[in-house]
Order: C-alpha cells, then sequence, then structure tokens
C-alpha cells in the first residue's frame, strides 16, 4: 500500500529499531500478551497526528524516542527540494541536475521532539558532492519527504470493549475505542431529523446480515428507552423477535463496534474512509473463529472498496492462516527477552511456523497429531511403535502425541521439507504437518558406502529445519534387532549381533535355515512376532539406538509442550 518503512527506537518497549519494513492494507501484528503489539499501533497514532513529542513515561531509558523512515525518494520530491534556477554554492554546478541524481535512491531519516528530521543514511553512491555536504539540502531532502499516513485520522477498538445502555447526551456525539458511545450514536443516527437513519437500518444492517450469514437473520435494529432514562440496542432477529443487545453474546457486540467505526464515525466527523487508520484489537476475542473469518473478510473487503489501511492485533491462528499468503498483507511477530521487544516480518513459512510455536498453536487443537514420523514402510512402523513406548515410559502414543506415515522407499525422492511456494517440483511434507521426523534406512554394505544423493538431500533440509532425520547407522532398521531376541524367537544359543552392514535376512538364514528367506518378504509379520521381546536394557546398546531414540523422544515431547 505505502512503499515506506516506520520503525521506532527507545520508545516504551522497544529500545531498538523495531517497526515495519512498509505498510501494506492489512497490517497483522501478533505476539504474546504484553510483547509490545499495542505500542506498535501507538506509534501509528503518533505519525498520524504528526506529532511527535513524547511524555517522559514512554522513553526508553533516558534517550527520547525515535520513529525512522525508510522509502525511495521520488521526482516529485526533487523537483520541489532542487531548484533548476539555482547553481553554484556547496553543489558547484546545477541545483536541479544534482538533485535529480536523487531519484530512486533510498533514504532513511528520523524524526523526533517537535518533528524534527534528520538524515541517517542516504544511497549517494557516485554522486558529489554526498547528501551530508550538500548544505541546507541535507535538512530541505528530509523536510519534504512524504509520510502518507500523516494526517490520517486513527481510530482504534480496544480489546476490552462492551456496549451497555447509556444516557443520551446532548453535544457532540463521541465513540470511544472501548465501545462507549455505540449505543448513543445508534440511537441518535435512528431518532434525530439531523443524521440518516438508514445508515444503521439499512446500511449497517445490511453488513451485520452478511457477517453472520450463516448464524442468524436480522430484519431490524432499533434503540428503545427504558424507564430509567437509559437507551439501550435491540436486533430484531428471524424466528426470535426483538432481543436486547445487552442479552447477547460478546460477539455481536464486537461485530456493531467494529461497524460503528466504519459506518457511524466517518458520517459523524464528515470525512470519507479513505481519510482513515484503523487500530483493531484482538478481534478474535469472544468470538466464534468462523465469525472472525467473516467479519475479517467483510473489513478487508471494505478497506478494498474505500482504500484505507488496518492494523490488526491478535493472538488468533485463524488469522495468520487467512492472511499468511496474501499479497497486500503482511504479519509481524513482537517478541520480548528480558523486557526488551522486537518484531520482524514474517515472509517465510518457517518464520510463520515461528509464529505457531509462540502462540502455542498445536495439531491437536484441531483433534490432530502435533507431529508426523515418516517412515519407509508397515515394519517400520512397527518397530518404531514399540521403541518410543519403551524409551517413553509408555507415556507417548501414535495418533495422540505423533502419527506415523509411510513414504514408500522411492517415493521417497518426490519429497521435499521445503515451503511449498518456493517448492519447484514434488510434494512438500510441511503441508502434512509442520513438525516432521523421518526414518531412512541407510542401505550402506560398507563403512566407507555413501548413502544416495536423495537421502542426503533430505538430510540437509530437516538440518535446515532443526528437524530430525535419521539414518540408520547399519544398513537396515532390522540392524537393530538385538540377538537376545534372535536367540530367544528362534531357540537358539548366543547367536552373534548382526554385523551393521550385512542383510538381517541373510545373517538369519545362518541362525536358522531359510528363516531369512521366509521373512525377507514378510517383514511386518516379523517385526509383529519379535517387538514384545525387545526391551530397552536388550537394544540401547546396541549401535546409536539409545541416543537417537532419547531424541525421537525428546523431539515429540517438545511438539506436545
Amino acid at each position: 500500500m505505502y512503499e515506506l518503512g516506520v520503525k521506532v527506537r527507545n520508545y516504551k518497549c522497544f529500545k531498538s529499531e523495531s517497526g515495519f519494513e512498509e505498510l501494506k492494507r492489512v497490517n497483522l501484528i501478533i505476539g504474546r500478551n504484553n510483547s509490545g503489539k499495542s505500542a506498535l499501533l501507538d506509534v501509528i497514532e503518533i505519525i498520524s497526528k504528526g506529532e511527535y513529542g513524547y511524555d517522559q513515561t514512554t522513553w526508553r531509558g533516558k534517550k527520547e524516542p525515535e520513529i525512522i523512515f525508510n522509502t525511495e525518494i521520488e521526482e516529485s520530491v526533487t523537483s520541489r527540494v532542487f531548484s533548476d534556477s539555482t547553481s553554484g554554492g556547496e553543489i558547484g554546478g546545477n541545483h536541479g541536475a544534482y538533485g535529480r541524481q536523487y531519484i530512486g535512491r533510498n533514504l532513511t531519516w528520523l524524526k523526533s521532539g517537535k518533528s524534527e528530521t534528520k538524515i541517517l543514511t542516504c544511497d549517494d553512491t557516485n554522486i558529489n558532492p554526498p547528501i551530508a555536504k550538500s548544505g541546507v539540502y541535507s535538512t530541505h531532502l528530509s523536510d519534504a519527504m512524504p509520510i502518507p499516513i500523516e494526517g490520517k485520522i486513527f481510530r482504534r477498538v480496544s480489546a476490552e470493549r462492551d456496549i451497555a445502555p447509556e444516557i443520551s447526551k446532548d453535544g457532540k456525539i463521541e465513540i470511544s475505542p472501548n465501545g462507549v458511545g455505540v449505543t448513543n450514536a445508534i440511537q441518535c443516527f435512528i431518532n434525530k431529523s439531523s443524521l440518516s437513519s438508514a445508515i444503521v437500518e439499512t446500511e449497517i444492517l445490511d453488513a451485520l446480515n452478511e457477517i453472520f450469514s450463516q448464524d442468524a437473520i436480522f430484519t431490524d435494529i432499533v434503540c428503545q428507552l427504558h424507564e430509567n432514562s437509559y437507551w439501550e440496542i435491540f436486533l430484531e432477529e428471524e424466528h426470535k423477535g426483538r432481543i436486547a443487545l445487552s442479552k447477547s453474546g460478546s460477539g455481536i457486540k464486537t461485530v456493531i463496534t467494529v461497524l460503528a467505526s466504519l459506518f457511524l464515525i466517518p458520517k459523524l466527523e464528515n470525512k470519507p474512509l479513505r481519510d482513515y487508520i484503523f487500530g483493531f484489537e484482538e478481534l478474535e476475542n469472544n468470538i466464534h473463529p468462523a465469525l472472525l473469518r467473516r467479519l475479517n473478510n467483510y473489513i478487508y473487503r471494505s478497506a478494498e472498496r474505500n482504500d484505507f489501511i488496518y492494523f490488526l492485533t491478535t493472538h488468533s491462528n485463524v488469522l495468520i492462516d487467512q492472511f499468511s499468503k496474501q499479497k497486500d498483507a503482511q504479519i509481524v511477530h513482537v517478541t520480548q527477552y528480558d523486557g526488551v521487544s522486537s518484531c520482524y516480518t514474517a515472509k517465510t513459512y518457517i518464520e510463520n511456523n515461528g509464529i505457531l510455536d509462540d502462540l502455542d498453536v498445536r495439531a491437536s487443537d484441531i483433534l490432530q497429531a502435533n507431529g508426523i514420523i515418516w517412515v519407509e514402510g508397515p515394519s517400520d512402523r512397527i518397530y518404531l511403535n514399540r521403541w518410543i513406548q519403551l524409551w517413553s515410559d509408555n507415556k507417548l502414543k501414535e495418533g495422540t502425541h505423533y502419527q506415523i506415515i509411510f513414504y514408500g522407499g522411492r517415493l521417497l525422492s518426490h519429497l521435499a521439507l521445503k515451503e511449498v511456494d518456493i517448492l519447484e517440483n514434488g510434494i512438500s511434507m510441511l503441508n502434512a504437518n509442520r513438525n516432521a521426523i523421518i526414518l531412512i534406512d541407510s542401505d550402506k554394505k560398507t563403512k566407507s558406502t555413501r548413502i544416495n544423493e536423495t537421502k542426503r538431500r533430505i538430510k540437509t533440509e530437516f538440518s535446515e529445519r532443526k528437524s530430525l532425520c535419521w539414518i540408520t547407522k547399519g544398513k537396515e532398521i532390522e540392524n537393530y534387532i538385538p540377538s537376545d531376541v534372535v536367540n530367544s524367537f528362534w531357540n537358539v544359543k548366543e547367536s552373534k549381533q548382526v554385523p551393521e552392514y550385512e542383510s538381517f535376512f541373510d545373517h538369519l538364514d545362518k541362525v536358522s535355515t531359510n528363516e531369512g528367506k521366509k521373512y525377507s518378504a514378510k517383514k511386518p509379520l516379523l517385526a509383529e512376532n519379535i517387538i514384545s521381546r525387545m526391551t530397552k536394557e536388550n537394544m540401547k546398546n546396541i549401535m546409536d539406538m539409545d541416543e537417537r531414540m532419547r531424541k525421537v523422544c525428546s523431539e515429540i515431547k517438545k511438539w506436545n509442550s
């Protein structure tokens, strides 16, 4: 929307530069409670008013807050600042020609105190003299840089809000961020001849029905005066009759508060919607996810039609899903450590993944397992479930804490642990679940044998995401089967442990004639027959088994917090 970077430092919880790399139509601010989300809205409000003086209680330490802007210099700016009719001085030549060299160059400047401006950096490569030695132009240039949101009207809807019955007030009609004044405003629009009742009775009513389309049908909005002189909003609902808003849920009050901001406030202030910036705080409070989606769809379409930008502070994964892939929307993640906040714009799957972790969003919230373990086939699943049972003391369960999925041997070449939007071909494993472990047979026949290219690629991709890729130390998963289990099941005495790089089934044929040949085609049956004989004690010293299983269980516990 506006290719303008806006950042702040030394303000409240923000010590170093933090904020927005640019301003888009939808600016979603996500973070934990008290991380600094509302402070970013404060910054936008300060800029909109164009008043850069700060109460000392907002200072971070002893330094006055500074708001930092960044954008490209446009021709409209250079033509105002550098005159073609002026030559000489520090510039030497024609000042207009000198200024035109800055068109398209990047400028970073700050405002602090009483709108004082100062250039921080300027791309003046190969421009002589540089901007710092251009005399008054170093100040004039930053003074002339446009800040499109200056002069806009910032309107907020607070996280703590309500619409209650109110006594009619004479004079100016005002609506507060917390919903105070909405009842009085609506009754005035309905009852005063100087205001248009159609804005409430038609426009807001239509908007309510659009947003609540799947939940309710409203036929009228009225305001009635109680005997105690308090006005109250009533909604006429099909098949239910007239219901007082005070008897309705918080969700409908939130929707009406938002609609009052979009419809009533601009009419009361006689301004078009494009002159406004809205800051909606935690609209998800006491509102159903489906209703939240429809409300935000309505706000977004209104922003498109009326050309305004808005900011949403939220903890809701619903909004992340709604806006994470929208070109005119951005997600800014605010975090706090030791009382100091910082933020970044989430542009990749991994960064969005970090947001979900910060908000403690889990797949189990929608009745799905919180992570996936990818294995080649059914026998691997049987072994791994038994081992997880042993190493977790029977606390981790498939279907609840994790789910095992088969990738089917050679099909591994078609899978990748990459974001779907940067995957050139193949299938993104991240689409199945953002938490993943993979177990792969090395198929090594000697210690010096290299694993194939596909397995090396998968290992690299898992490593980049700090996910666990377990490539068996021996040839196959069966090389982890303890000799104690072989001795017990086949009733033989003191067979040797299968060597790391030998086929278990060839080894088994040496222990018990034709048993290897029999079970090589029935691997799941073998696994089912022998897992009960596997114990942590007879397995933990086999190759890297103990180390790997500790990591597997640790990862699963991490997925499930």
